[in-house]
C-alpha cells in the first residue's frame, strides 16, 4: 500500500476542510464559542502534524498524474451554504478516519490523537449545523395578524409574500382557538417554498414545535428567552420584543437572535401601543450586536428613516395587508 500518498492527500484535505469551516464560523455565523472550538481542533491537528515526517511523505507526492486532479472528477454543485458546510465537515471526518487508520501500523500515538480529533469534530458538527439553521435575513418581516387571515387565500398570500421581497413571516394569533392557530400555521408552513424565508410563530412554543416552524417571537410578558431556548433547542430562531435599552440588552444577554423594537410609530394593528420613536431605536441599534427590527406603524413613507436609524430590518403588518399586498411590498423595497 502506498501509504505516504494516502496520508499526504488526507492531511491536506483535513486541513483545507477545517479552514473552510473556520471561515464560515468566523464570517457567516460570527459565533465566538464555535470559533474557539474549531481553532482548538486545528491547533491540535497542527501539533500532531509536527511529529510526522512530512518531508518524507511529500517526497512520494505525484500530483501531476493523480487521477483526482481532473477538475470535474469529484465536483458537484452545492445548492446552499449549509450544503457546502456539510460537505466539508464530511470530508474532514473522512480524512481524519483515514489518517487514523493509516498510522495504526506506523505511529499509534498519532493514530490515537487523530481519533480524539475526529470525535471532537463530531461534537462541533452538531453545533455548527444547529447554528446554520439560525441564519436569517431580517430585512422585511411580514406579520400576519389573525384579522387578515380571512382576507386572503393562504396559498395566494404566501406566494405573494415570498416572491416580492419578504424575508421572514410571523404568524400572530391572540384570540382564535389552539386548533385554528395550529391549522393556519400548518397551511402557511406547507405553502412556503423558499427555505431561506423563515417562519416565526408569535409567543406559542407549542405551536412552533408542532408545525416545525423556524422559531418564535417573544414579548416581555411571554416565556423567558432562556427557557424557550431549552425547549426549542439551539436550531430555533428566537426574537424578543424590547421597548427600551434595558430590555434590549437583557434580551441579547438572554440569548435572543434578534430584537424587535417598537412601536416606532402609531399603528393600526395595536392602537394602544406606546410609541418609542426613532431616537430610542437609534440608541438600541447602536448598543446591540444582534439584528434589530423596527416594528409599529411602518409604511412606504417612513421605512427608510427606520433603516437610517440602524435597524437591520422592518416588521410590517397593517400597511401590507390593508391594501394591495403586492404593490405595498414593492413600495418597501426601494432601497434594495
Amino acid at each position: 500500500m502506498n501509504w505516504e500518498r494516502i496520508a499526504d492527500v488526507n492531511l491536506n484535505r483535513f486541513n483545507e476542510s477545517l479552514k473552510f469551516i473556520e471561515d464560515i464560523i468566523r464570517f457567516s455565523l460570527e459565533n465566538k464559542v464555535l470559533l474557539l472550538q474549531i481553532r482548538k481542533i486545528r491547533n491540535e491537528f497542527l501539533k500532531t502534524k509536527k511529529v510526522i515526517s512530512l518531508a518524507d511523505i511529500i517526497n512520494f507526492r505525484q500530483s501531476s498524474r493523480d487521477l483526482g486532479r481532473t477538475a470535474k472528477f469529484d465536483i458537484q454543485a452545492k445548492k446552499t451554504s449549509k450544503d457546502l458546510v456539510i460537505a466539508n465537515l464530511t470530508r474532514a471526518k473522512e480524512s481524519a478516519r483515514i489518517i487514523e487508520e493509516v498510522f495504526k501500523s506506523i505511529d499509534l500515538k498519532t493514530s490515537s490523537k487523530m481519533k480524539e480529533i475526529r470525535f471532537q469534530l463530531y461534537d462541533l458538527e452538531k453545533f455548527v449545523i444547529e447554528s446554520l439553521k439560525r441564519i436569517f435575513n431580517p430585512r422585511i418581516n411580514a406579520v400576519i395578524d389573525e384579522k387578515y387571515l380571512l382576507r386572503y387565500r393562504i396559498k395566494n398570500m404566501i406566494n405573494i409574500l415570498e416572491n416580492n421581497g419578504v424575508t421572514m413571516i410571523q404568524l400572530r394569533i391572540k384570540t382564535l382557538s389552539d386548533r385554528k392557530f395550529y391549522n393556519y400555521a400548518v397551511r402557511i408552513k406547507k405553502s412556503l417554498k423558499k427555505k431561506e424565508i423563515k417562519f416565526i410563530i408569535n409567543n406559542r412554543l407549542d405551536i412552533a414545535r408542532a408545525v416545525s416552524a423556524d422559531g418564535v417571537h417573544l414579548g416581555q410578558e411571554d416565556m423567558p428567552i432562556d427557557v424557550a431556548r431549552r425547549a426549542l433547542g439551539d436550531g430555533s430562531i428566537i426574537g424578543a420584543s424590547a421597548h427600551n435599552l434595558a430590555e434590549a440588552r437583557k434580551a441579547e444577554k438572554d440569548g435572543a437572535d434578534y430584537i424587535g423594537v417598537g412601536s416606532i410609530f402609531a399603528t393600526k394593528t395595536k392602537p394602544d401601543a406606546k410609541t418609542c420613536g426613532l431616537q430610542r431605536l437609534r440608541a438600541i441599534c447602536k448598543a446591540a450586536t444582534i439584528p434589530v427590527v423596527g416594528i409599529g406603524g411602518i409604511t412606504a413613507d417612513n421605512y427608510k428613516s427606520v433603516r437610517k436609524a440602524g435597524a437591520s430590518g422592518i416588521a410590517v403588518s397593517s400597511f401590507l395587508f390593508e391594501g394591495n399586498l403586492k404593490n405595498n411590498l414593492h413600495s418597501l423595497t426601494g432601497d434594495k
